[in-house]
């Protein structure tokens, strides 16, 4: 499996592109959020015709806000005659994904000119299949948000999304190759909303996983010796997100 990061900041970030990941494996591939920024990021890497699958952990924008030029750019792409025809287009998400894609389609109305089939599913405690992978999904302690675990044939990710501490995420974890970790705050300013360096290490730690991945930077933890923090905890690999880093594991 192959995960780059397409964005590793929150929305007060000044050089990172918002939330967003790009998962790779042999028979498929999908997006976990995309926050702005990260579709151009996307670009750099990917055929975006190709990316037909999409997972928001939530709705807020610097998750999502990039969905619209995604569409924009599939449909610019067969009006130009760039690509004969599009393969359906799935999108899942926490409670109230039909509302926020209608929502957008209100927003954006050149979107309902597309041609190809757009779907979306609700996730919350449950499971999809999509090509390439599997998927479970767990309910955070954030505003409506979730987490996700993607498994492919012999490997497993967990995103946490944004939230705080949480037994389900632990859960959700458990024995994961990797987990891609909000790290929001420093453990000298908690949140009720997101995780410290020394609570991302706990999950890791409780969950067993074999690798964790930082990510979500607001400022104030920037110049925090975050690595430092978490191996004093964990004895796990420990990674430090960038905009376009990539992991294959």
């Amino acid at each position: 499996m192959k995960l780059t990061v397409l964005g590793s900041g929150a929305v007060l970030s000044r050089s990172r592109a918002c939330s967003g990941f790009f998962v790779e494996s042999e028979s498929g591939n999908l997006l976990v959020d995309l926050g702005s920024g990260s579709f151009l990021n996307l670009k750099k890497i990917a055929d975006v015709l190709n990316v037909n699958t999409v997972l928001f952990t939530h709705y807020h924008p610097d998750h999502t806000s990039d969905l619209a030029a995604f569409i924009q750019y599939k449909i610019v792409a067969q009006k130009l005659s760039i690509v004969k025809s599009l393969p359906q287009l799935t999108i899942l998400g926490p409670k109230g994904i039909d509302e926020f894609f209608s929502k957008l389609n209100e927003a954006f109305p050149s979107i309902k000119e597309a041609s190809f089939r757009k779907i979306t599913k609700e996730l919350n405690n449950s499971t999809a299949t999509v090509p390439g992978f599997k998927i479970r999904s767990a309910q955070m302690e954030h505003e409506n948000s979730i987490a996700y675990r993607v498994e492919d044939n012999s490997k497993s990710v967990v995103f946490s999304g944004d939230t705080a501490y949480n037994a389900n995420l632990i859960s959700l974890a458990r024995k994961a190759d990797l987990l891609v970790a909000d790290c929001s705050s420093p453990d000298s300013a908690p949140s009720a909303f997101h995780m410290t360096p020394s609570q991302c290490a706990k999950i890791a730690k409780e969950a067993d996983v074999k690798a964790l991945l930082l990510t979500h930077f607001y400022p104030s933890i920037e110049s925090e010796p975050i690595k430092e923090i978490v191996s004093s905890y964990y004895r796990g690999k420990v990674y430090i997100a960038s905009d376009l880093m990539v992991l294959e594991f």
